[in-house]
């Protein structure tokens, strides 16, 4: 989003980064997490079927998968320099479930309805056209179950200025990515299926979303300057159908901070672990084991290990649940990869 609102808050962003580095609140890279200390590694994340580890209830039981407990600290990884001149304002990132080390991106406001994949070289894999999709102001996505597969679900749900009427989910079906470094990459279109929606209160502007892996219900926590983070479900029973009108069913708690602006949001391939990104730090909500899902949301949150962005927006798990990637806005963004190091 290129408004006076979104520049604002780079601004303060960036004054803030380098207290963040050091400040008890935030982790960057090569720090000291707790009594560990944070160890560079190049170890990348394996081809795992993470498909089954998630129950239908909605809640999740830790022990049911090692790829589900809680990390007690999380390493950087290498990882690589997304260099494609089309990808200059991240927004959104997930990693595909079918073919691990390829990621889905989009940029922000002002681009076109269309979104990306890239490897964790940064290398660019193939771009992606919605020509029946609108593309106000996308800010995040996530991927989950539709029918017998997966689909990404973009969140055209930006709004600083809470002026619209109405707000949209874009779902398509996860595309198949070619295996190797195209020598040219050649758009592609794809179908998409507009899922609208409005809020039950009045407008909001929701940067971040995040789908649970079992039940496919997709939260939505908005960005505010000040006051509580509100937390609103999509549930997929209601994905697609008309006049949907979204509840909140719960408050966000995050710990006291200078900013508190939620930028991204992701849960782990268990629906145990939430991932709530802010420009200068990150936080991690752990379910308790048989817990139900909405005592996450106002569970205690731990930071994790991040790294000093221009303007960081975007998170996702990586596909075994063994860590996760960030990834800012700006030209040649770097792509950082944080692997589980310790339990």
């Amino acid at each position: 989003m290129r408004s006076a609102m979104k520049l604002r808050a780079a601004l303060v962003s960036t004054i803030l980064l380098a207290a963040c580095a050091s400040s008890p609140d935030a982790t960057p890279v090569d720090a000291t997490v707790g009594d560990a200390a944070v160890d560079v590694a190049t170890d990348r994340s394996p081809a795992v079927d993470t498909s089954e580890i998630s129950d239908a209830s909605g809640s999740s039981d830790a022990s049911v998968d090692p790829r589900c407990a809680v990390c007690a600290t999380y390493a950087a990884v290498d990882a690589g320099t997304i260099t494609a001149g089309a990808l200059d304002e991240l927004s959104g990132i997930v990693e595909s479930r079918t073919q691990p080390g390829i990621f889905f991106v989009h940029n922000d406001s002002g681009d076109r309805a269309r979104f990306f994949a890239v490897d964790l070289e940064g290398h660019l894999r193939a771009e992606y056209r919605l020509p029946s999709a609108q593309a106000v102001d996308w800010e995040d996505l996530a991927l989950g179950p539709c029918g017998a597969g997966q689909c990404l679900y973009l969140a055209d749900t930006g709004d600083n200025d809470l002026v619209r009427a109405e707000y949209a989910v874009y779902r398509v079906a996860v595309p198949e990515v070619p295996a190797t470094v195209p020598a040219r990459v050649d758009p592609v279109d794809l179908s998409s299926t507009a899922l609208p929606f409005r809020y039950d209160d009045g407008p909001h502007n929701v940067e971040a979303v995040a789908m649970h892996p079992a039940t496919g219900d997709l939260y939505l926590f908005t960005k505010v300057d000040t006051g509580p983070v509100q937390v609103f479900a999509f549930p997929a029973a209601e994905q697609g159908m008309p006049s949907v009108r979204l509840h909140q069913v719960a408050t966000l708690t995050l710990p006291p901070s200078l900013v508190n602006l939620v930028t991204g949001a992701d849960f782990d391939p268990c629906g145990a672990r939430l991932l709530v990104r802010m420009y200068t730090r990150l936080l991690e909500y752990d379910l308790a084991p048989g817990a139900a899902l909405n005592t996450l949301f106002s569970g205690p949150a731990r930071d994790v290990a991040f790294a000093a962005e221009r303007q960081g927006e975007a998170v996702g798990w990586r596909a075994d649940g063994s860590g996760y990637v960030t990834v800012s806005e700006g030209n040649n963004p770097a792509l950082h990869a944080f692997r589980c190091a310790a339990r």
